[in-house]
């Protein structure tokens, strides 16, 4: 994933989409963690089950039953893919994912449905992201190792990795992680579930998308039309404007679930006027 961006200011306060700068503004959050925080930051239901596994000591790295309950939500969710690990950082995510594939990978290896052009061979190893096209299903299905992006997330940790149980011998264990942080993407799975429906404010913001050829949407991902150069530029104006875009090439940022009416029309206006780049 993505550094942030360096001309971002510091952030004294994040609340659901909109991060809080000492420097007294307020930044509608298009990067959302590179999705971690698509739920919105701090997110309520999976803030709380954080909260009660804290209040229960579970601070350190230690085996907890939150593990075991979040591989077995795991394994429901991608029946074909339910061997499941979960990991420290994204590195042990990556050798883990590569000892099952028996080759090398590398995070460019995988294949991203929000931004990656359609293959002409289905990936053998994919991010799993929430709310993307029904299109998609099928590269799900003839990937052998899913890397899913959950929100929820200190840091990189948990990185999951998930695989065919034809490969799981080949999978090293988890990593002890705390019990507090499982709980939490225990319960930002589940909300993932739960099917929202856009608001208002949304549904007119992705049929203006609709019109800008500078922005690929896929669901709720967007991926910019311009040339890796460009994109600074862009990313500069839409900062400038109070709007954080994913800080690298070519993303995917990502539409907020709520919109004032005042947050739609600056970013219809921006989408229109950038082009993309």
């Amino acid at each position: 994933m993505a550094e942030p961006a360096a001309a971002l200011p510091r952030i004294r306060r994040a609340r659901g989409f909109r991060l809080y700068g000492l420097d007294g503004r307020r930044y509608l959050d298009l990067w959302q963690d590179g999705g971690r925080a698509i739920l919105g930051h701090g997110a309520g239901p999976a803030l709380g089950a954080a909260r009660n596994a804290l209040s229960t000591g579970l601070l350190p790295c230690l085996p907890s039953i939150h593990g075991e309950r979040l591989e077995r939500a795991l394994a429901r969710r991608f029946p074909a893919h339910a061997c499941a690990r979960m990991f420290a950082t994204q590195a042990r995510a990556f050798d883990a994912a590569a000892r099952a594939l028996g080759a090398p990978l590398a995070p460019g290896d995988l294949f991203d449905p929000a931004v990656d052009p359609r293959p002409t061979h289905p990936p053998r190893a994919l991010l799993w992201r929430p709310w993307l096209p029904g299109s998609e299903a099928e590269l799900l299905d003839a990937a052998d190792v899913l890397v899913p992006v959950l929100p929820f997330a200190v840091a990189e940790a948990p990185a999951i990795v998930c695989v065919r149980a034809a490969l799981q011998d080949a999978l090293p264990g988890s990593d002890p992680l705390p019990g507090f942080l499982l709980a939490g993407v225990l319960r930002a799975l589940e909300a993932l579930l739960q099917d929202t429906p856009p608001s208002e404010e949304l549904r007119r913001l992705e049929h203006v998308l609709e019109g800008c050829p500078g922005w690929e949407r896929r669901g709720r991902y967007l991926k910019p039309r311009c040339i890796p150069g460009h994109y600074p530029a862009v990313h500069r104006q839409f900062l400038q404007a109070g709007v954080l875009l994913s800080p690298v090439f070519p993303g995917p940022s990502i539409l907020p679930a709520t919109l004032s009416a005042g947050e739609g029309a600056l970013l219809a206006g921006l989408f229109q006027k950038t082009h993309g780049g």
